[in-house]
């Protein structure tokens, strides 16, 4: 009987841990219900705390396309308020994310803020000189000498995507940028991210800077919980200040998403909350961003990756939301 009893406690700790992966059953766990294993079993899930509990789960092997012919090489979009996928192409797939790094980089910021580290009025002196090896990098010009506060460089790395305020705010935070890129490893990990690498602030090209765009959706959900983000993501303008041999210079952003730019018509029905674009030659064009239901209140996280040009980007955009309803 000893040996009968080890067995079926064995069989239901296995049920349970199927279960629990595969999301078969909506029965929630209770202490106080006996559970009975008769002929068709279904058992409830058991989620520890944080365990697939936050994020919509996406198995490994699901909605891969790579042979199928798209006018992007993925994208995914999820209804986070009924905690499902609308649609997925490759959302495991490794992409190189471009300025969508910037969600990441201000996540990382925004720590050093409420750990007490730094402080978003903060006055950073720009030191050394912030050089890129690549021509035609998006920056606001940023000088040794120059002094800006945290606030402004976080509207500038995020409506205009300025490369050299991502470079300003990684050694401010850290102290250099190798060291900030280090947190920015242990962040995504923390979050989930375990497919992804970042080896810069900005998303500049390297073969070794790269995630997914289910990682991605896990990063953002993390940005999206911060309202200082979000509220510089909704401005459509912004009037950003820095001073340079004591004179004041002002530089008017206007945000690289082309729905608030009004380049591309704004999709009906809907407004946005968080967002991040990014462009490269080998990334292609790519943006992240949140959409609300005016009806609904849903809210639904969409991203697409390496779109053959930026008509194309905002064209599949409007194309995914129709996928809705």
């Amino acid at each position: 009987m000893r040996c009968l009893n080890n067995i079926l406690a064995a069989f239901i700790i296995l049920v349970l841990s199927i279960t629990m992966l595969s999301g078969c059953s909506n029965q929630t766990y209770s202490v106080d219900r006996p559970l009975h294993v008769g002929d068709s079993v279904d058992l409830p899930i058991v989620r520890p705390s944080g365990l697939a509990s936050e994020h919509v789960v996406i198995p490994y092997d699901a909605y891969i396309y790579d042979d199928a012919e798209f006018e992007f090489e993925a994208d995914l979009l999820i209804n986070e308020t009924q905690n499902k996928v609308v649609t997925a192409v490759n959302p495991h797939k490794r992409i190189y994310p471009a300025s969508m790094t910037k969600i990441l980089t201000a996540i990382v910021v925004m720590d050093a803020i409420e750990q007490g580290s730094i402080g978003l009025s903060d006055t950073v002196v720009i030191g050394k000189k912030i050089e890129f090896n690549e021509d035609n990098v998006s920056v606001l010009g940023l000088e040794p000498g120059d002094y800006i506060t945290v606030e402004e460089l976080l509207h500038g790395l995020l409506i205009a995507s300025y490369n050299d305020c991502a470079v300003a705010l990684a050694r401010y935070t850290a102290g250099s940028v190798s060291d900030f890129v280090g947190r920015m490893n242990e962040k995504a990990i923390e979050l989930g991210a375990t497919n992804s690498h970042f080896v810069n602030p900005h998303g500049l090209h390297d073969n070794n800077h790269y995630t997914t765009p289910y990682d991605l959706y896990l990063i953002f959900e993390e940005f999206l919980k911060n309202q200082t983000l979000v509220q510089i993501d909704a401005k459509t303008t912004y009037l950003l200040t820095l001073y340079r041999d004591e004179e004041m210079l002002q530089t008017e952003l206007i945000p690289t998403n082309g729905f608030l730019s009004q380049s591309f018509t704004m999709p009906t029905g809907y407004h946005i909350t968080g967002w991040k674009t990014g462009t490269t030659d080998k990334a292609g064009s790519c943006i992240i961003l949140e959409f609300v239901s005016d009806e609904t209140n849903d809210r639904f996280i969409c991203l697409l990756s390496n779109a053959k040009d930026r008509e194309k980007l905002y064209e599949n955009i409007e194309n995914m939301l129709k996928e809705i309803y």
